[in-house]
Order: structure tokens, then C-alpha cells, then sequence
């Protein structure tokens, strides 16, 4: 939780007003996070949601999680926010490396324009107890 807040306040420093709302990753770096975050247990949950034609769907995710034997995990609290309305989403993206966890911005609705640069995070950081 103390790397997630590290990771959320780096953003927050660097694109203020804004907060991250989204941890994006290549599916073994989320992989990676899922381990972390249950600290190395084998667990029957699965950190992030596909993305549909590039694209957040959860209706369709919803729809593929009922045929899987893990419980998918859309969103995770913030560390900055005590507010539950305010999470990070956990996307998988298959485009990118390995090896790094993606932190962003992404706009709620179409009258946003913020264009953010990703903050990579190195998930070599991510060392299970």
C-alpha cells in the first residue's frame, strides 16, 4: 500500500490538479501486482480487466469473468483519496512491456481534455514478502 501511495503522490506532484485513476499493465505485470498484493499467496483473483478494441468495457468483462474460475478485481482504493468514489482501475494491456505498471489519467467524459504522459513503474519494485 506504501509503494501504491509512493506511486498516486509521483503523479500527483508531477500533474497537479490531477490524480492517477487508472494502473495499467501487460497482463504478467499485473500478474505481478495480483502476488503482491496477496502477499505471494495463490488466491483465486485476478488483478485487472481486459480491454475490449483498446477500450474500458465492463459489461463485457463482466460477461467473460462468469465463465472463469477467477474473480476479477476492476478497481483497487486509493491511498490518497479516503473517498471509495475515487478509484484506481486496473487495466490489462497486452501492448505493453512486461516488465512495467503504467499510472494515469484518463478522463471521466468527453469534455476533459487532458492528455497526461504514462509514468511507467518498474514492477521489478514489486517484491513479495
Amino acid at each position: 500500500m506504501e509503494l501504491q501511495r509512493d506511486w498516486e503522490e509521483e503523479f500527483h506532484n508531477k500533474f497537479n490538479p490531477f490524480y492517477a485513476n487508472v494502473i495499467e499493465g501487460h497482463p504478467s505485470s499485473m500478474l505481478r501486482l495480483t502476488r503482491y498484493m496477496d502477499a505471494g499467496e495463490e488466491t483465486d483473483y485476478d488483478f485487472g480487466m481486459e480491454l475490449i478494441d483498446g477500450e474500458i468495457d465492463i459489461d463485457t468483462n463482466l460477461k467473460i469473468e462468469k465463465f472463469s474460475e477467477f474473480h476479477t478485481v476492476y478497481a483497487i482504493s486509493s491511498q490518497l483519496h479516503e473517498d471509495e468514489d475515487e478509484p484506481l482501475f486496473l487495466l490489462k494491456n497486452e501492448s505493453l512491456k512486461e516488465e512495467i505498471l503504467v499510472i494515469k489519467y484518463v478522463p471521466n467524459n468527453d469534455n476533459e481534455e487532458l492528455e497526461t504522459e504514462i509514468v511507467p513503474v518498474d514492477t521489478t519494485s514489486l517484491k513479495i514478502l
